[in-house]
């Protein structure tokens, strides 16, 4: 029982912290996130804060993993819930959606990099796993070329006489293997890999600047460059 309640404490205490770290965030960027100053305002000392967190870049990992898992978990469901036809441009207005309802958490882990801080493997596997379902979502796109089945080779070149990956592709493919092995027969072709990381980034050129504010004073609506953005990718251009 008091194994319990020390659990249920030590939980709660580092979910209050993870609070106000955020709201740190929020008001002075990553630079303004400090232990000691998150423990003042919880009304502990900063030696008693650090039994929770050994370090900022502990907290700071809390943070990030915990963005990244919601940002996945959000684009998952908008996939799960949208016909096949519809899952492309659900996963492209979820993603602007998160982004635009929690621009620091956004900005975290997809702004100027922390100094000196590196992204321990956790947050890597969960971006993997988010590229796959850009991938799966760049799939129901109409002439995607999916091509499962052509999986590549050690060196790139395929194995069923296809094209070899381009570099760029070839490195995507590497990255993608950080969320777990494909099914057997299931791994999307060099094409539908480029495709995705064609998506990948110019959603977030677009988000990125909108997020921070660079269309203000423009004269138009960022949605509409984002939904052209859309019917851009759709048609491949």
């Amino acid at each position: 029982m008091a194994t319990a309640r020390r659990e249920r404490y030590r939980k709660q205490t580092r979910e209050e912290a993870k609070a106000v770290a955020l709201a740190q965030l929020s008001e002075s960027g990553t630079a303004g996130i400090s232990v000691n100053a998150i423990a003042k305002s919880m009304g502990m000392t900063g030696p008693a804060l650090y039994r929770y967190f050994a370090s900022r870049d502990e907290l700071l990992t809390e943070l990030i993993t915990d963005a990244y898992r919601d940002l996945a978990e959000a684009l998952a469901r908008a996939v799960a819930d949208a016909v096949p036809a519809d899952r492309f441009r659900a996963l492209a207005l979820a993603l602007r959606d998160w982004a635009k309802r929690q621009p620091d958490r956004y900005l975290l882990i997809y702004g100027t990099p922390v100094p000196g801080y590196h992204a321990p493997p956790e947050t890597i596997e969960i971006a993997a796993g988010m590229m796959r379902t850009i991938v799966d979502a760049c799939a129901t796109v109409a002439g995607a070329g999916a091509g499962a089945g052509d999986a590549s080779g050690g060196d790139g070149a395929t194995m069923s006489g296809e094209q070899p990956l381009t570099e760029l592709e070839a490195a995507l493919a590497r990255h993608l293997e950080g969320a777990g092995p494909w099914v057997a027969g299931e791994e999307p072709g060099g094409e539908l890999k480029g495709r995705a990381l064609r998506t990948w980034t110019r959603l977030h050129g677009v988000i990125s600047l909108d997020v921070q504010g660079q269309f203000t004073g423009m004269g138009f609506d960022p949605s509409v460059l984002f939904e052209a953005e859309i019917d851009a990718l759709v048609r491949g251009g």
